[in-house]
């Protein structure tokens, strides 16, 4: 009976006579949230209805809530909050962070939101849950609803399990509680390095679970990896077996992908190509700033401020007056993150306030170069953005001394007195609008969201996906200043976190599938997360004992070269080499095609001329692209495909700045060359490759199909990945590029001229999608395995003959239909 009620939908959203949801809505509408309360309603509908039926006795049900980083999930859960008290839930724990300031800006949140007065609190903003009312009547009273906001701290949650343990259980078991973890990857998972031992906080967590007989546990996350990775088949462990949800991204959230970009990932749209807000820190500038491993040496010390935060801290006074000219009189604040170590804050706080009092005196004699370069360099990178003007730079000196005088340069860390606080009053009673500089690392970089944030500096390393992201304070909305924010770190901070928006996207696309599948849950399948080429770890290696390797399939992807040689002399003439042999396999071949002159493309192309290209093309080593597993993959598992070939160049004009810019053409032994197309790479400084960032259109994915067909469906509303599905699905696609050695940017800073000697050759592949039998590996991705996956996985392999059973893929991907 549980199971088949576990699986009931019994929420169908709100009432109008609902109290609890109906004064939330009434306070977001009062807010600069108001234009998005439609989707915190859909949303926070989806997430109820997956709870246990609060009217049905000793059903449990846990669950896991994905967001993104600084994203808003707090006015998500105060909307499940209030939605679930309507609907029957008698009690709401909130267990929030493990520090202080978080949980307190938490209580604040929710007393604010949810209205205190309509509520039992058993915390306040200054008391965390300590000796309180005696819960047995709390909890008696069918109409009564109480609420606690309480950290993730030993010495309090073993008080949340005795106060619990001392109501009588039957009286827990007809009252529905709702267990609310945010920050659920946070000190909840087992930290522990031997398996069969729990952790403080897991274990009491665990305990505190067991002592709900009726109601719903719900992580909320933005870095789920920890949670997914829990052992799904300890049912006493808090792993999500009911459900996983993703919460929608607004068209307004400034994230990791339109920050940094992303690569392109099967089943999403194109990626945005990021926006030119991040601005490099050398190599040189971040190892000065590294403080000695020695605790005696820092104490000490007290390195001299790098020009590149000189850079930060004058466009952070440019851009604030920038605001206040906008009419955005509200906080203004700037993140200062070089290090977790706390004795250097203070040596950095003192640097930077040294700068602002110099910058003061410039001022004061009349000195305005420094701000003018900060501002005609800056204010005009991140064009359509914002709807708001900018304004003139004589303006901007009008206000200049006044945000001058502002700043506040704070320490925010273990050690500091005076700590950041956005709920500072003046004498006279009044709120103290804060123009603020942040210094500071472990409190500064999970959870706490910094108000107003607009320039952040940051250089301090993590070897794991979920710190790395959770660090990016930068992320969340910036309503009136979108074009504004600027982060300064190093280059490989920056390709770390393009490749984390890449992983972000794969794990949502995941989630959806497994949710659209009906009837399947996370206690029968795990989520796969991919493996980082490189130093990264998905999470803390003590979290992954019940994860495995498991192997994805190329079917139906489609990949593409972004980083190209660009110096390598003879990479550059093997791949021009490899593109004629190609080419002139295809013409002796007499193969069926069609050919203008930026456009040559071959039909039923002999799959021992694509195997043979892949071998002889040079990718580039940072790619990720191996031509082995490639090669491997079409040599078993699609041999018998057929395969379509297309060379393509531009017959477009390149203009900048108004000039016709030659891009050339290549010789790959047709008729005539074909046209070199314009992609300038981005500013990167390794010498060694060019980052084009992506070289494939969305429209590539049919570029081998009947063009009207094509405008026909689309017109229908199809994307190209469903056209290529419906009219070539088991068809491979080998796309050429002719990329120009003189490629020039278009517009903007962040991307440079190519300086190739010659041609690049940049390959694209759209490989057939296959039948469930038919898989390959490409990539490692990492994946827990419930006991039911188990069973059907030795199912399989009862099928499989030996050589058969070294290649296949895991159950869950054969189950996923081969993505």
């Amino acid at each position: 009976m549980t199971d088949d009620a576990k699986e009931t939908q019994w929420y169908v959203g709100s009432r109008d006579s609902d109290r609890y949801w109906g004064y939330l809505r009434s306070q977001i509408e009062g807010t600069g949230l108001a234009t998005v309360l439609p989707d915190i309603d859909v949303a926070s509908n989806k997430v109820v209805a997956h709870f246990a039926d609060p009217g049905i006795r000793r059903l449990k049900k846990k669950g896991l809530v994905l967001g993104y980083v600084q994203s808003g999930k707090t006015a998500n859960y105060a909307a499940v909050m209030a939605k679930a008290a309507d609907a029957g839930y008698r009690l709401c724990i909130v267990m929030s962070g493990m520090h202080n300031n978080l949980r307190r800006q938490t209580q604040v949140r929710l007393n604010r939101d949810l209205g205190v007065g309509n509520w039992n609190a058993l915390t306040t903003e200054d008391r965390d849950f300590g000796e309180v009312l005696h819960g047995q009547a709390l909890l008696q009273n069918p109409q009564a609803r109480t609420i606690a906001v309480v950290k993730k701290n030993p010495m309090r949650l073993r008080r949340l399990r005795d106060w619990l343990q001392e109501i009588d259980p039957a009286v827990r078991a007809q009252a529905p509680i709702l267990l609310l973890d945010d920050e659920a990857d946070q000190a909840t998972p087992n930290s522990l390095a031997a398996k069969q031992e729990m952790s403080k906080i897991n274990k009491l967590i665990r305990e505190i679970w067991a002592e709900i007989p009726t109601g719903s546990y719900v992580g909320y996350t933005a870095t789920p990896f920890a949670n997914i990775f829990m052992d799904p088949n300890d049912e006493t462990e808090m792993y999500p077996s009911d459900f996983i949800l993703d919460l929608p991204r607004s068209d307004e959230y400034f994230g990791a992908e339109r920050i940094f970009g992303r690569q392109s990932v099967e089943d999403a749209d194109d990626p945005e190509p990021g926006l030119d807000m991040v601005r490099m820190i050398s190599v040189a500038e971040a190892t000065s700033l590294r403080p000695p491993s020695s605790s005696q040496d820092r104490a000490s010390f007290d390195p001299d401020m790098p020009s590149s935060l000189g850079d930060a801290v004058v466009w952070f006074v440019v851009a604030t007056c920038i605001r206040r000219l906008r009419g955005q009189m509200d906080h203004s604040s700037m993140l200062v993150h070089t290090t977790s170590y706390v004795a250097p804050h203070f040596a950095m706080q003192g640097r930077i306030e040294s700068m602002i009092f110099k910058l003061r005196r410039q001022l004061e004699d009349g000195d305005l170069s420094t701000f003018r370069k900060s501002f005609d360099d800056e204010s005009e990178r991140v064009p359509g953005v914002t709807q708001l003007g900018m304004p003139a730079w004589d303006d901007v000196t009008s206000v200049l001394v006044d945000v001058l005088d502002e700043i506040r340069v704070v320490v925010d860390n273990g050690r500091s007195t005076d700590r950041l606080d956005y709920g500072r009053l003046s004498d006279s009673g009044r709120p103290i609008t804060e123009t603020v500089i942040a210094v500071g690392g472990g409190t500064l970089s999970r959870g706490l969201t910094l108000e107003g944030l607009t320039v952040s500096y940051f250089t301090r390393t993590s070897n794991t996906y979920d710190t790395l992201l959770q660090m990016g304070r930068w992320f969340g909305y910036r309503p009136g200043y979108e074009d504004l924010p600027r982060i300064w770190m190093t280059n490989d901070l920056s390709e770390d976190f393009q490749f984390l928006a890449t992983v972000e996207e794969e794990i949502r696309i995941e989630i959806r599938r497994l949710t659209a599948m009906g009837g399947i849950t996370p206690s029968q399948m795990g989520v796969r997360v991919r493996a980082h080429p490189g130093r990264l770890s998905i999470t803390d290696p003590k979290k992954m004992h019940h994860a495995r390797l498991v192997q994805v399939s190329f079917s139906g992807q489609r990949h593409q070269t972004f980083l190209l040689h660009e110096n390598d002399s003879s990479a550059l003439s093997a791949n021009i080499a490899a593109a004629r042999g190609l080419a002139a396999s295809c013409l002796s071949a007499s193969l069926p095609s069609v050919q203008d002159r930026a456009r040559r493309q071959f039909n039923d192309v002999p799959v021992g001329a694509i195997l043979d290209f892949v071998r002889t093309y040079k990718f580039h080593p940072d790619q990720g692209l191996r031509a082995g597993h490639i090669t491997d993959w079409i040599d078993r598992h699609a041999r018998a495909s057929k395969w379509n070939v297309v060379f393509l160049g531009t017959e477009k004009e390149h203009r900048v700045d108004g000039q016709v810019v030659d891009l050339g053409d290549v010789d790959l032994g047709f008729e005539a060359n074909l046209p070199l197309v314009n992609r300038a790479p981005l500013r990167d400084p390794s010498a060694s490759r060019a980052n084009i960032k992506a070289l494939l259109s969305i429209q590539d994915w049919v570029a081998d199909q009947d063009r009207a067909e094509v405008s026909r469906r689309r017109a229908t509303g199809e994307n190209f990945p469903e056209i290529r599905r419906a009219m070539a699905k088991d068809v491979g696609l080998l796309i050429i590029y002719g990329v120009s050695h003189r490629s020039t940017p278009l517009r903007g800073v962040s991307r440079r001229p190519m300086n190739a000697e010659v041609p690049l050759i940049g390959v694209g592949i759209v490989f057939p999608e296959l039948g469930e039998d038919d898989h390959g590996s490409e990539g490692d991705f990492i994946s827990v395995q419930p006991s039911w996956t188990a069973r059907v996985d030795e199912e399989v392999e009862e099928l499989l003959d030996d050589d058969e059973k070294s290649n296949t893929v895991d159950a869950v991907d054969l189950m996923r239909g081969g993505s």
